[in-house]
This record gives C-alpha cells, sequence and structure tokens, in this order.
C-alpha cells in the first residue's frame, strides 16, 4: 500500500498549469471511467516498488462508482473538495468501528484515492481546478498524516519452536485432515467436480457434477488450499497428486507449514468481484491476526452488538466477528479475553497472511525467517 503513496508534487505543478487551462478552455470530454482506470492500472504497475496494484484499482474503481451516484454531474478526471470529503467520511466511518484493523483499512481508502489523483496529475489528465486539486490532497494527505503506523508481516517475531512440535500442531488442524482426504481421492482418478469433492471431503452439501468445486462455498477453501500449495494438481486427465503430496503424507514440518499457509491466503484474498466491505474486512481480520502473535495481542470480546451499526458499516464489521470466529474453529486463534495464534502455528499464519492480496506482492515474496 505505502508503495503508490504519492512523491512530492510541487515541481511539477507549474510546468502543468498552463496545459490544464488549455483543457479547461476547450472544453474537453471527460474520459470514461473504464478507460481512466485502464490508463491507472498501467500507471501504477510502472511506479518504483509498484507490487499487486489490484487492491488498489478496485477501491478505486468502487469509490469512482460511489461519486458518480452521490454527487451529480461528477467526473472523474475533476475532482472537488465535496468528492474528497466523501472519501474522508467513508474513512472516518472505518475509523470509527475502532478495531484492531480499522486503521489500516481506513488508510488503505485514503491512499488509493491520493494514488489515483496523483495519476492524473502526473499523466496531464486532470480536468479541474488547479485550486479544487490542492484542496483534495492537502485534505486528504492531512488525514494520512494524523492516522498512526500499522503491523506488518515485517514487525513480527517468530518465537523458536522445534519442527517436531510445529508438524504435530499443524496436523492437527482441520484444514490438514481436509488435505489429505483431498490427496487420497486425487489417486483414485475420479473426475473433477463439486460433487466427486464434496464426498471425498465426507460433506453433505448442494453440490452437483455440473459445478466446480471451487464454485461452492463450502468446498472452495479445503479445494484452493489443495490446489495452491501443491498437494494436488489438476491436469486434462483429472486431479492427480502434486508435487507436495509425498511430503505432506510424510509430515514434514515444512510441508503442513504451505499448507495451512494457502489455506489463510485463500480466506484473506479478496475476490475477482468488486466488494469493498469485504476487502476491509480481510484488512481488518489482517490486522487482528498479527497482533495475536505480539506481546500486545486483540481483545476477544466477538460478542460485540453492532445495532448502533448502518448499511456497510455493519456488514464490514460482522463480517470481521464471523471471519475471526472462523479462525478460532479452525484451530488457527485462539479465543478468550484476547485472541492469540499458538506459537506452533504462527510461522505457517504468518506466511498466509503475508501472501495475502491485501499486502500486496511485496509482502507476499518475504517470508518469515527461521
Amino acid at each position: 500500500m505505502g508503495s503508490n503513496r504519492p512523491s512530492n508534487r510541487g515541481q511539477k505543478r507549474a510546468a502543468k498549469t498552463a496545459a490544464r487551462r488549455r483543457r479547461q478552455t476547450s472544453g474537453p470530454t471527460a474520459s470514461t471511467t473504464e478507460r481512466v482506470l485502464a490508463r491507472f492500472v498501467t500507471w501504477m504497475a510502472a511506479q518504483e516498488g509498484a507490487g499487486d496494484v489490484e487492491p488498489t484499482r478496485r477501491v478505486v474503481e468502487s469509490l469512482l462508482g460511489e461519486l458518480t451516484r452521490v454527487h451529480e454531474g461528477f467526473t472523474p478526471t475533476a475532482w472537488t473538495p465535496d468528492d474528497a470529503h466523501l472519501v474522508l467520511d467513508a474513512a472516518e466511518s472505518v475509523l470509527a468501528q475502532n478495531t484492531e484493523a480499522s486503521e489500516d483499512a481506513a488508510l488503505h481508502l485514503v491512499f488509493s484515492a491520493l494514488s489515483y489523483l496523483t495519476f492524473l496529475d502526473d499523466e496531464d489528465i486532470w480536468s479541474g481546478s488547479d485550486a479544487d486539486y490542492e484542496h483534495c490532497m492537502e485534505d486528504l494527505t492531512d488525514f494520512v498524516d494524523g492516522v498512526p503506523d500499522t503491523l506488518t508481516p515485517e514487525d513480527i517475531t517468530l518465537p523458536e519452536v522445534t519442527a517436531d512440535a510445529e508438524s504435530a500442531a499443524l496436523a492437527e488442524l482441520a484444514i490438514v485432515r481436509d488435505v489429505d482426504a483431498l490427496l487420497a481421492w486425487s489417486s483414485t482418478g475420479r473426475p473433477i467436480d463439486a460433487k466427486e469433492v464434496a464426498a471425498a471431503l465426507g460433506l453433505t452439501v448442494p453440490a452437483s457434477t455440473f459445478q466446480m468445486p471451487a464454485d461452492v462455498p463450502e468446498l472452495a477453501h479445503a479445494w484452493t488450499t489443495a490446489v495452491s500449495s501443491g498437494v494436488v494438481e489438476i491436469s486434462d486427465a483429472g486431479a492427480a497428486p502434486g508435487p507436495l503430496a509425498a511430503n505432506v503424507r510424510a509430515r514434514e514440518a515444512d510441508a503442513l507449514r504451505t499448507v495451512v499457509a494457502a489455506h489463510v491466503t485463500a480466506q484473506l484474498s479478496a475476490d475477482d468481484e468488486i466488494d469493498v466491505s469485504a476487502s476491509v474486512a480481510d484488512s481488518f481480520v489482517a490486522q487482528a491476526v498479527l497482533a495475536a502473535m505480539t506481546p500486545d495481542p486483540p481483545e476477544g470480546n466477538l460478542d460485540e452488538n453492532y445495532d448502533d451499526l448502518e448499511g456497510e458499516d455493519k456488514r464490514t464489521a460482522e463480517l470481521v466477528t464471523a471471519k475471526l470466529r472462523a479462525f478460532i474453529d479452525q484451530g488457527l486463534l485462539v479465543g478468550g479475553e484476547v485472541l492469540l495464534v499458538p506459537p506452533e502455528l504462527r510461522h505457517a499464519v504468518l506466511d498466509g497472511v503475508g501472501r495475502a492480496d491485501i499486502f500486496g506482492t511485496v509482502a507476499a515474496e518475504t517470508s518469515a525467517e527461521d
């Protein structure tokens, strides 16, 4: 996220003013949202240390859609201070939820808006006034400067745990048992469909031979984990044991860690369909999980009443609670007065959080040291 933070723009301002005034005088037609977004993605990818630009693209697309809906006459290349204030209202609403990850989610929203406005300026497609541009940038930057830093995977220090202890703890997790079942099934040469995978996992869920496992919520995480970790692989002939299969059967700690990390990543990575609330919730949960591996773990109160919240705020809070409870049910978190990740699981969980797309490619390439 920080890699997309705007750089110093003051040196570029004078050189752009004349060209901008010519565009305003000639009354240009604003680019469509789709075309502007396509250029924005290209611009982001070209920035030094850009990392994964998709989370920012999704947020900006959602912001532009909301601004178009709320502000009559909104132009994606000519924001007004009111447009920036709507973004800030959304960020303040996120902060007001006062969860462990609220700061990270609010910053992501505002950083995305700042990156987008910086792109408009750098590419000379801003069509609004200089005064409006400066107003928007100053208000958004003031918000960023007022929010403290949040946790990243690099902030976590792993405890010393023996390979035997780590392997034993990981092998007890339900996701490892599910992957074991899918590994055994993959050796039978059966076709790949949701009904087959449900039977392999011993689940009675609505699933048919016309669906793929990833399309059924009850099967998706286990299936994605088995395939993305390399325990099961897919070919034209169907499913088969993958390159990590033998290591998992041997209960090697590194292999089991890879499986559990893939499971965590799958649960914290955004879907292709744009859902800002879900993305914000994943960011909240990631911060809570990281904090659960620090000397100052988050409170474990998951029974909070959200009746005073409305709309997307309420939905986001409920998604956070549901996902944290799911992590507890899966054995990845221990609930109570505070939330804790068991020491034997921390390497795997940290790897999984670091590879989730909420942190981008740079974090994904950084794994915890032994």
